[in-house]
């Protein structure tokens, strides 16, 4: 039996109205949380303290002008934080600022007075880096700024697989502090990262390959692989192997088919799965048209894997990459390495 569970009415009922205590205080005394004291107090009949009496409660809580102006002003410690020091409300925290005439921070210095509250590194500048994190931005990431002169920006995602939760705090984890949520009821992880303003080439979700990536193989290889980490499927069918994007950024994956022309990487030119008002069999409505780019052949997708492999972060699609290697291997040994003829033919017509 959990030690809440011997908390009688009467008890109760003298902790909470006759020795004022609140419920998160009570809740701390039997190891519970302060919704399941409410819960007893409305089990129990005892009638829950309104607003104002809760704070008459707290109006009684010393807080001297001097540790104010110490803890505010000087130390950037928030009303929050001030309130829990002195066992009270942000509301009477509030009050005594402003009884005292101490000026109340605006949202963006409070906003920068998060960076004495949590870790923050700047990003460390590598281009094949920022890359990768441009392209995974592109597919599976949510970027946002509060402000524009905020100096927090945030990274969240979510999803109900473990290994894409696992990347993404490997990706971030040395540049900021986490906060992390679930799993829920639908089996889904939040996570979101609180970086600085050295990340702010983030914010911007473009349908577009900025020119410096696709100057350089190695630049294009690692924003693929970001963008193949979030979006991309290496697949088996019939025992067949296969790539494919399914995404509504037209203008990005027109730009990676040319580009991977330009490698000698033979494929089909993206096209339209579903048009935008199409319902799925999940019956909801596409937004936008939705493109799909991908490729079957053999040879194409041994040097598809030989570019985004040595870039790819995601356990799963560096799995299933092997996989799907290892597929067309296989087929090349039994059938004696024959070319695709009609392949061939067809992509030459185009």
């Amino acid at each position: 039996m959990r030690l809440i569970d011997k908390l009688s009415a009467k008890k109760l009922r003298e902790l909470y109205w006759q020795r004022k205590m609140s419920s998160p205080e009570i809740a701390k005394i039997y190891n519970s949380t302060p919704e399941h004291v409410r819960l007893l107090l409305r089990k129990y009949k005892i009638r829950i303290r309104t607003k104002s009496e809760a704070m008459k409660i707290f109006e009684g809580v010393e807080i001297s002008k001097k540790e104010l102006k110490k803890l505010y002003l000087n130390k950037k410690v928030s009303i929050y934080k001030i309130a829990k020091k002195f066992n009270c409300c942000p509301g009477t925290v509030w009050n005594r600022l402003v009884e005292y005439s101490i000026p109340i921070r605006t949202r963006e210095e409070a906003w920068a007075s998060v960076r004495f509250l949590s870790f923050r590194k700047n990003f460390s500048g590598d281009l094949k880096e920022k890359a990768y994190l441009m392209g995974f931005r592109a597919g599976d990431l949510k970027a946002k700024a509060r402000s524009k002169t905020s100096p927090t920006i945030f990274i969240q995602t979510n999803s109900t697989k473990p290994n894409l939760i696992q990347l993404v705090e490997r990706l971030f984890s040395p540049y900021g502090h986490i906060w992390k949520g679930g799993p829920y009821e639908n089996g889904a992880v939040c996570i979101e990262y609180l970086l600085n303003r050295s990340f702010e080439f983030l914010l911007s979700k473009k349908d577009l390959i900025e020119p410096w990536v696709l100057e350089k193989t190695n630049l294009f290889a690692a924003y693929l692989a970001g963008y193949v980490d979030a979006e991309g499927c290496f697949y088996l069918s019939d025992n067949i192997g296969g790539f494919q994007i399914n995404s509504e950024d037209k203008n990005i994956l027109w730009q990676i088919y040319s580009k991977i022309l330009t490698l000698a990487i033979p494929c089909s030119p993206p096209r339209i799965s579903h048009k935008a008002g199409e319902k799925s069999r999940g019956k909801f409505k596409f937004r936008k048209d939705v493109w799909t780019f991908g490729m079957r052949r053999k040879n194409s997708l041994l040097k598809l894997i030989d570019l985004v492999n040595p870039y790819s972060k995601h356990a799963d699609k560096r799995k299933s990459m092997e996989i799907v290697k290892n597929n067309v291997l296989e087929r090349n040994k039994k059938y004696n390495n024959q070319p695709d003829r009609r392949f061939y033919k067809l992509y030459l017509e185009e």
